[in-house]
């Protein structure tokens, strides 16, 4: 799992590295018609919407997206192996990016996400794989995670200018986190998750200037194999198999990001 982030990251590097160097000029426009309709190779789509211009063929994109929320005990995703919970959180996500645009409008790209998710919990039990189980009253808990992914970035040009548009991401990554609790001092418990996933996330895109977009996505789609081990003193007390399949519209799966298209 940490070799294939190494190497996702190395590979997130020579892509901003590359950008950097084909960069010769910081103008989209050129002589690329920004905002003109695409044609599509089936012709009967062509009645059913028009897509235009915004992400032409050849582009380096880099770029970074942020989220920061609270959120109650309702959100217990976050909050793995507890049952009953009666918590308070915050989640802190930040995501940097690199793609490179292979057509008009398609991009593939690379994505490495950190994200901290911390708070009081209240009261709940803490169920380790069913081998030991541990009540939790005002202790703190803290679930740190580093994840890789590669995805596929369709867009959808709304308008004749090439500013505004929809985009849809296509998404393969790996997740390796760990949620500890404390209660003064870390406990001697705690999991460490692993976990392989594929996803769908559409949102809008705008382009303020040329070459910075803003975009705004949310995680509607995803399915995830997990393997969970629980340790208490430094010694494996459980482990966990499981497939997770989630089709919903949750805030926190929202995310605000910002690119510059070179």
């Amino acid at each position: 799992m940490m070799r294939t982030m190494r190497i996702l990251y190395a590979a997130l590097a020579l892509l901003c590295a590359g950008a950097a160097a084909s960069a010769q000029d910081a103008d989209r426009s050129g002589t690329i018609v920004l905002g003109k309709e695409i044609m599509p190779k089936d012709t009967t789509l062509q009645r059913r919407f028009k897509n235009h211009l915004i992400a032409p063929k050849g582009e380096w994109q880099c770029g970074i997206s942020v989220m920061y929320a609270d959120f109650s005990s309702s959100n217990t995703e976050y909050m793995l192996l507890l049952n009953g919970v009666g918590a308070d959180a915050s989640m802190l996500r930040l995501a940097p990016e690199a793609a490179y645009t292979f057509a008009d409008n398609h991009a593939v790209g690379a994505r490495f996400q950190y994200t901290n998710v911390s708070g009081l919990v209240d009261s709940a039990t803490a169920d380790l794989l069913g081998n030991f189980e541990m009540t939790l009253e005002d202790m703190y808990a803290n679930t740190m995670s580093m994840g890789a992914s590669v995805f596929q970035r369709s867009y959808i040009g709304l308008d004749n200018h090439g500013r505004v548009g929809i985009i849809m991401d296509y998404i393969l990554g790996v997740t390796r986190s760990k949620s500890q609790f404390y209660m003064g001092e870390a406990s001697d418990a705690y999991s460490l998750t692993k976990k392989i996933h594929i996803g769908f996330a559409p949102g809008i895109v705008y382009f303020p200037m040329n070459n910075v977009s803003l975009q705004a996505s949310i995680s509607l789609a995803d399915l995830s194999y997990s393997n969970i081990s629980a340790y208490n003193a430094g010694e494996v007390v459980g482990t966990r198999h499981a497939w997770k399949a989630l089709a919903s519209l949750n805030l926190l799966g929202l995310n605000f990001g910002l690119t510059v298209h070179l």
